[in-house]
């Protein structure tokens, strides 16, 4: 195959479901052009259905049980697809990709990694804030329970609750500016006039900002000759009433932020400063939430320009990037556009899909722009890691072991290691259960002699669990037994499961299993395959390029899925990497014409 340049889009939680029906409507143009000309097929999660694991066994051509160590901890680049481009001379940009896979000891290319665990980036100076006179406006929400994973301190939903006052002492308007090294920021306020104020930062640095626009990005100190770009939107205003309502943008330090600075700047200086987070909630019934579509757009523009600058002017033979809005839109939508869901009405569905596709007009305009610059020989691959499907029940893991006898629980259900046999990893996600094995667990109690026991009870806890005549797992297998989804070696679970269709981990600190309290949809403890007739979990690969097929769509269900790692080595024949036999997927070869240029 004639070797190419591949730009990877890859987008968060992108439904096949919907992008076909968003195409048949025909708001997706540009997509649609792209799978006119191109090759399209879903693609099968690995368990658990998590962007993590699943986006690096995608970068790599690579299973979890060798390529996933676990969230936030990249495995060393040796023989899966990082390693093999480095060692034949290949440069791979990795732009707001998972930290999961690291660039370290490599010529690759990474910037602003994305940390998708309890810790915050270490580059990011100030997260979004929204700032109001009136923070009555926002009732506190009542949150009945957390769904995510780690279950501890877990909010349902991508809820952001970033909101501070505006305050006023002797007719000035002042607030506070928080930054992730513990001191605060003052910001002045100028009422100027009905449609414009001013900001004031450092006594010196004066910001006009009018009503219902976005100010220009400013450079400001932060702390010890560190520098941070911030701009803030004058999202409502009443001078007469002394009503404001602030936008603030993610604040991050650009020189901790890439691990080539030279390469960082020059694309800041075309681009403009990148944000990795938008400040308000993408969901319709979230005031303001129109922003988020707003600074989405921003980086999304951001992301396709530096694509093209890397591969059309700077050499780089493979870009890859994650995506994020899509997925948000989800899980805060799909709940109430799905029939599958318990909370749908027709009557409102209507405004959750309307939410939906406009976080894919969105990308299909990012994915147009890139199709008409890209160079000749780069194909572009339009692909997601997942997709979400609706909530019906919460699952609370832990209190199940608990019922069972295998684990003790303190007051903040976290289990008390010196005293439980079985435990699960934050790291790993939710659906690995590790025995507490002495010798190998830090705080071990399971003598040897007793595993396999353990490991039994372990088993036979997940698979009689039960609600209302449902079976809460839907796949549980021992680790002896996982090599057939993909799994093994000394990291992983010694059981591993995954919850039916409309079950999702979770804690309400009482109840084992019950019914979820609020509209919503997950992707990660669900079984890879669970489908309803608007929405799935697999994802979805659209490949365009000029090895391609054209207006070729596998369809999974007849032909068999490909996988994630089948990705990955996909890639690695594109760029013409030379012996890809440490990769274990297999090239998706009847999405692609053959050496002659006939239909392979």
């Amino acid at each position: 195959m004639a070797e190419q340049k591949v730009v990877l889009f890859g987008v968060d939680g992108l439904i096949p479901e919907l992008v076909y029906k968003f195409a048949r409507e025909g708001y997706l143009p540009n997509i649609s052009d792209m799978m006119e000309k191109g090759a399209t097929t879903e693609l099968l999660p690995y368990i658990s259905t998590w962007g993590d694991v699943n986006w690096v066994s995608f970068l790599t051509g690579q299973a979890p049980g060798n390529s996933w160590k676990g969230q936030s901890l990249p495995q060393q680049n040796n023989d899966h697809l990082i390693g093999l481009t480095q060692a034949e001379g290949k440069k791979c940009a990795l732009v707001h990709f998972p930290n999961s896979i690291s660039v370290d000891e490599t010529n690759h290319f990474s910037f602003a990694p994305f940390y998708g665990g309890k810790e915050k980036a270490p580059f990011e100076l100030a997260s979004p804030r929204v700032f109001s006179t009136n923070l009555d406006k926002w009732p506190l929400k009542e949150v009945k329970e957390s769904l995510g994973w780690p279950p501890i301190a877990t909010v349902a939903h991508h809820e952001k609750n970033n909101r501070s006052s505006i305050t006023k002492v002797n007719d000035e308007f002042t607030f506070t500016i928080q930054l992730t090294n513990g001191k605060d920021k003052e910001v002045s306020i100028n009422l100027v006039n009905d449609e414009e104020i001013k900001l004031i930062l450092d006594k010196d640095t004066v910001i006009p900002v009018q009503v219902n626009s976005w100010s220009d990005w400013v450079t400001i100190d932060v702390d010890d000759a560190v520098e941070g770009t911030v701009r803030f939107k004058l999202v409502h205003y009443n001078r007469e009433q002394e009503e404001l309502d602030i936008i603030q943008t993610q604040i991050l330090d650009l020189a901790k932020i890439s691990s080539d600075n030279t390469l960082a700047m020059e694309l800041v200086d075309r681009n403009g400063p990148f944000i990795q987070s938008w400040t308000v909630k993408a969901s319709p019934t979230e005031m303001y939430h129109e922003t988020s579509f707003e600074e989405a757009n921003y980086q999304a523009t951001w992301l396709a320009n530096a694509a093209l600058c890397l591969l059309n002017e700077k050499g780089f033979d493979l870009f890859a990037t994650v995506f994020r809005i899509n997925d948000e839109t989800h899980h805060t939508s799909l709940g109430q556009y799905d029939p599958a869901s318990p909370f749908y009405s027709e009557k409102d569905s209507i405004l959750y899909e309307e939410n939906m596709w406009k976080s894919y007009i969105l990308l299909d305009k990012t994915i147009g722009k890139i199709m008409k610059e890209k160079d000749d020989d780069t194909t572009l691959i339009l692909a997601s890691d997942h997709g979400d499907v609706p909530n019906t029940y919460f699952c609370d893991v832990y209190l199940r072991l608990e019922e069972c006898g295998l684990c003790v629980l303190d007051e903040y259900g976290t289990p008390v290691l010196e005293k439980s046999k079985a435990y699960l990893k934050d790291e790993r996600g939710g659906l690995e259960i590790y025995v507490n094995l002495q010798g190998r667990e830090p705080n071990g109690i399971v003598a040897l002699e007793d595993y396999e026991a353990v490991q039994q009870e372990v088993f036979r806890a997940i698979t009689t669990w039960s609600y209302e005549g449902k079976q809460v797992s839907a796949l549980t297998l021992k680790k002896q037994d996982a090599s057939i989804i993909g799994y093994w070696g000394p990291l992983m679970g010694d059981v591993i499961f995954a919850y039916s269709q409309g079950f999702v981990w979770g804690t309400n600190k009482k109840d084992v299993v019950a019914k979820v309290s609020s509209p919503g949809a997950n992707h990660g403890p669900q079984i890879p395959s669970a489908r309803t007739e608007h929405s799935s979990n697999w994802g979805i690969f659209v490949a365009s390029g000029r090895t391609s097929k054209t207006g070729y769509h596998r369809d999974s269900q007849v032909s068999g899925p490909y996988f994630m790692s089948d990705a990955g080595r996909t890639i690695g024949d594109l760029l013409g990497i030379n012996d890809t036999s440490t990769l274990d997927g297999r090239f998706m070869t009847d999405l692609f014409m053959n050496n002659s240029g006939s239909r392979g």
